[in-house]
């Protein structure tokens, strides 16, 4: 199946009502436990990646990795910018070959947002990619790739997000509707007033950012709702930092990096199998034919 693009994978999902995972990642081991886990669940899966971490990575090295890993895997992958925050650096991961790139305009007025993402969407379009796009301020209740702690979040205006998706042509959109980057610090209380009456304005795959901590029946009731695409960071971190902290007081002494790694990695596998499981894709992989862009 290998490579597809990010809008085919939401195309699938909005149609069989469930939504595709999206799991960021900034290393081998992660990106080997996610995609290890969504071939044993036959899941279509999205690896992501913000700014910080391909610049960590390298971004031809990130795709090469991610399409050396996924061309012999009998599940559709789809390789995704996460929060991009320019129309350079949207274009910069365009001649990378991610299969789908992010817009985050969502800072900036609702009349410069639609000019800057219509950017990107012309950019991307010409290449065959899909957009996604932003409105509302998701807040950020802990460090990590999306930024630092940012309290501030401002609900989407469902109004606002129907003339946005009009004019600015994106393919599928993250609105703000209660929900965080980060641990929760108390249960989230998703909008789904909200949610509804921007799906029924809108009628393009919505997204959901700030997965980790939001209950699973919320999600699924999300997923009802037009939600195709939810994005998981922090619980994968968390679990493996925990994972791997413990496996090194247990072992004093030992370098073995391969040996100290494996732990972590396991626990990366159970939980992105444990939120794919989640949000429904589990035996939704499907069949392509010249699958590989």
């Amino acid at each position: 199946m290998s490579i597809v693009t990010g809008k085919e994978l939401l195309s699938h999902a909005e149609a069989g009502h469930y939504a595709v995972a999206a799991f960021n990642t900034n290393d081998m081991e992660y990106t080997q436990a996610i995609l290890e886990a969504a071939t044993e669940l036959h899941s279509p899966v999205i690896i992501e990646a913000a700014k910080s971490e391909i610049d960590y990575m390298d971004g031809h090295v990130f795709v090469a990795m991610v399409r050396a890993m996924a061309e012999r895997l009998p599940i559709p992958v789809a390789i995704h910018l996460d929060h991009g925050p320019s129309y350079e650096e949207a274009v910069r991961c365009l001649n990378y070959g991610f299969t789908s790139v992010m817009y985050d305009g969502s800072s900036l007025p609702l009349r410069e947002n639609i000019e800057m993402t219509k950017k990107v969407v012309a950019a991307a379009h010409a290449c065959g990619i899909g957009v996604e796009g932003e409105i509302g301020v998701i807040g950020q209740a802990a460090d990590g790739p999306e930024g630092g702690v940012n309290d501030m979040t401002g609900l989407a205006d469902p109004k606002e997000c129907e003339i946005f998706v009009k004019e600015s042509g994106v393919d599928s959109f993250a609105a703000a509707i209660g929900n965080m980057h980060g641990i929760y610090k108390r249960k989230p209380e998703l909008r789904f007033d909200l949610l509804e009456d921007i799906r029924r304005r809108t009628r393009v795959p919505l997204v959901l950012h700030g997965g980790t901590g939001i209950p699973e029946e919320d999600l699924r009731k999300a997923i009802k709702m037009g939600v195709c695409k939810i994005n998981f960071s922090t619980v994968m971190r968390k679990g493996c930092l925990e994972t791997l902290a413990k496996t090194l007081a247990d072992n004093p002494g030992d370098w073995d990096l391969m040996k100290l790694l494996t732990p972590a990695k396991r626990k990366m596998v159970e939980i992105a199998k444990q939120h794919i499981t989640m949000v429904m894709s589990d035996g939704k992989a499907w069949q392509a034919k010249g699958a590989s862009h």
